[in-house]
Formats: C-alpha cells, structure tokens, sequence
C-alpha cells in the first residue's frame, strides 16, 4: 500500500470552483480499482490550503490514477487557481496493513 499527501494551495478568489472541481474528482477516484481512500481536507488555520490524502494498494493503482480522465480533467481545471505549485509526497504504510482495515467511501450506495 502507499499513501500520497498532496498540499495545495488556492488562490482566495478560486475557492469554491476548486472545492467543485476536486469533489468530482473524488468522486471519480474512490471508484477507482486500487483506490482506498480520497479525501479531501481543507486547513482550518490557512485559508485556500488543501491536503488531498489518497490511499492507494499498490503503486500500479496510483499511477493508473493519474492517467484517468477525471484527474486529467481536474489537474488542467485547477492549476490556474494554484498560489503555488502543489506539494506531492508518497508514503509507504505502515498501519494498518491490510487493505480491509482501510474504508472506502462508496458514493454510488447512497
């Protein structure tokens, strides 16, 4: 399993079109195969930061992620709303270990 951390920073007039485009993101991405988590936080001490938190099981499944439409899509919306470059790093797991430890939030049951 790995885990990307994605820091991003928005630019205060493009908040809101960016919390649109990244939910149907989201969306797109927890059903995805391969895809444990994707959420998507915003800071509460730093107005327009973002943490984009995707778990992934393998590294096979996080690269297929960045070659779906819907992240393509999304990569191309938002850069213009970016303050500054995002800020990707890539964890590797160490708790829980099993990928039915970990919950995936299925939209499409509600």
């Amino acid at each position: 399993m790995i885990v990307r951390a994605v820091t991003v920073w928005v630019k205060s007039d493009s908040v809101e079109a960016f919390e649109t485009a990244t939910t149907a993101n989201h969306r797109g991405s927890i059903m995805e195969p391969g895809v444990l988590r994707f959420d998507v936080l915003r800071s509460t001490d730093h107005p327009g930061e973002y943490l984009l938190y995707e778990a992934y099981e393998s590294e096979e499944a996080a690269n297929a992620h960045k070659q779906t439409t819907h992240y393509k899509k999304w990569k191309d919306t938002v850069e213009p709303w970016m303050e500054k470059p995002r800020d990707g790093r890539s964890f590797q797991v160490v708790t829980p270990t099993s990928p039915r430890s970990w919950h995936k939030e299925q939209l499409a049951a509600r």
